[in-house]
């Protein structure tokens, strides 16, 4: 699913109206029909509670009055404000605007009358929907508006946004002077940047992608390079388990892992990579601390290769690595490394000479921060995967973490192209970037991840996928919605603190069930739920 920045789904709207011949009418009828719905399934009573609408200047005010109108006529007890009088209205929210007078409902307006006071008195058993601003919006929020959504975020009433919480820049995620902290947000035909990019995601609440009739040529035009990763894609490209299937059908991991109080990060990368389907997994640690390994893991098979005599792989032991690998079909290094240049060196002996997908991670990222340049020079030699949190990237890129975070798409999309490499830029949200500029943003996850191993759990699904026969980048996208949607489920089933990395491997197995018992993606769709 494509995501548009705020001027490019204008762009997409008048095209549909001037080359489709879609009236805009019919674009915003469908838009507040999506909603609508959604309130049905919220309150299939339509006499549980009220329904306040407010409803602003522009188009996203015309969505409301739209909603207004058809939730009149289900029977719902509605109130709808309009920011001012309707000769202040223009286009095809004014028309919506009459129809509602011709029909005989009352329009408060905000202008005039109290809505504060009225917002006041709205309870918990009350639906606030948000018709205020769309993704139009280019300057602070100001005066009556911004009175108003204080207040609509002071009420105990849930809120639902039409197209994206007023107040949020549908560009940058930007809270412009104040935004609406939406408990739902119905966005229309594509999601937008700002519901995606914080602080900006972080006011949109539960967001549904609604069809509201767009053309799919327009939709799904190849110029859109930023894409939101569903469910259904992931169902789609998950590896087949065929019944006559065994070990050897689905492929060999081999992950370099561990050093001395680093072992349990190689233990995790190995066991979340057996849940992520992988026929067998190995190991490979130095041989000093192998025992350590085997006293940790039982279904995961340990491999010994030359160390320091402390617990450290040295770079000599190139040759029996690669000798190893040559049985696997996915490789990754890093979790638990030292990032010292003797790993720095033994990735480099390996980078060139192993065929199979590689996955950088941790101390293999630390690694190649003492010498960043080289990634440059070997690119598209070994097929690398690299899956840097923003310090880890920072160190690669020679900026701060904070410098990172303020250009985390644009940043993933430069170096994956520099670098000919899948880049996994972990975070809220973690982004993907392929050699060829396309990016996805994952939209599953939450604060659980933020604990140490689970980015090594991250390490192994990525790696099993792998082998299992995706694609580097695939493997990756999947890998990072599963590892998310584990830690979500996590949360739905038990609460939102106190786990670790091991709950959250635990719940791997139930995020690819819940990915499988997914319906058949449907293109057409009236709503399609991607967070929350």
């Amino acid at each position: 699913m494509k995501i548009v920045s705020g001027k490019k789904m204008g762009e997409i709207d008048g095209e549909a109206i001037s080359r489709f011949g879609i009236p805009g009418l019919i674009l915003m009828e469908n838009a507040g029909l999506r909603v609508v719905q959604l309130i049905q399934e919220l309150r299939p009573d339509g006499k549980q509670g009220r329904v306040a609408i407010f409803c602003g200047r522009g188009n996203n005010g015309g969505d409301g009055f739209v909603i207004a109108r058809h939730l009149r006529r289900l029977g719902y007890r509605v109130t709808t404000w309009a920011l001012d009088r309707a000769d202040a209205y223009k286009g095809d929210a004014a028309v919506n605007y009459q129809i509602l007078l011709q029909q005989g409902e009352e329009v408060l307006k905000m202008k005039e009358g109290n809505p504060l006071a009225f917002i006041e008195d709205l309870g918990a058993g009350d639906l606030i929907v948000d018709a205020l601003l769309g993704t139009g919006l280019g300057r602070p929020v100001e005066s009556l508006l911004a009175e108003v959504i204080a207040a609509l975020n002071d009420s105990a009433a849930q809120i639902i946004s039409a197209d994206i919480p007023s107040g949020v820049s549908a560009d940058t995620g930007e809270i412009l002077g104040i935004a609406v902290q939406a408990h739902y947000t119905v966005t229309f035909a594509l999601p937008k940047r700002g519901l995606l990019l914080f602080p900006g995601a972080a006011h949109t609440g539960r967001l549904i992608v609604a069809d509201i009739g767009m053309p799919a040529e327009l939709a799904a035009a190849t110029e859109l390079r930023e894409n939101l990763i569903t469910g259904p894609f992931v169902q789609a490209h998950l590896p087949d388990r065929v019944a006559d299937g065994h070990k050897g059908t689905y492929g060999r991991a081999f992950i370099l892992a561990g050093s001395p109080g680093m072992t349990g990060a190689a233990a995790l990368a190995g066991e979340s990579a057996l849940r992520g389907g992988a026929g067998l997994v190995y190991v490979g640690t130095a041989e000093e601390l192998r025992p350590v390994l085997e006293a940790k893991l039982k279904e995961v098979i340990t491999w010994g290769f030359p160390g320091d005599g402390r617990g450290n792989l040295v770079a000599e032991g190139s040759g029996m690595i690669m000798q190893y690998a040559g049985v696997c079909q996915a490789m990754a290094f890093g979790p638990g490394l030292q990032p010292t240049p003797d790993t720095l060196r033994l990735l480099k002996n390996l980078c060139g000479e192993i065929t199979v997908p590689l996955v950088v991670d941790a101390g293999g990222l630390g690694a190649l921060a003492l010498e960043p340049q080289f990634l440059k020079q070997s690119a598209g030699k070994t097929p690398l995967i690299l899956t840097p949190h923003p310090g880890e990237m920072a160190r690669l890129v020679g900026d701060s973490a904070s410098g990172v975070q303020q250009q985390r798409w644009e940043l993933a999309v430069e170096k994956a192209r520099e670098w000919q490499a899948v880049v996994v830029l972990k975070g809220a949200h973690t982004v993907i970037a392929r050699p060829d500029g396309e990016l996805y943003l994952n939209p599953t996850g939450n604060p659980l991840l933020s604990t140490a191993g689970t980015g090594d759990l991250l390490t192994g699904l990525i790696t099993a996928l792998v082998a299992q026969g995706l694609e580097a980048a695939e493997a990756s996208l999947c890998g990072a919605y599963l590892h998310g949607l584990a830690a979500d489920l996590l949360v739905e089933n038990s609460g939102p603190r106190g786990f670790i990395a091991g709950d959250i491997l635990d719940y791997i197995p139930a995020a690819f069930n819940k990915v499988l018992a997914l319906p058949p993606a449907e293109p057409h769709a009236p709503h399609h739920y991607v967070r929350g």
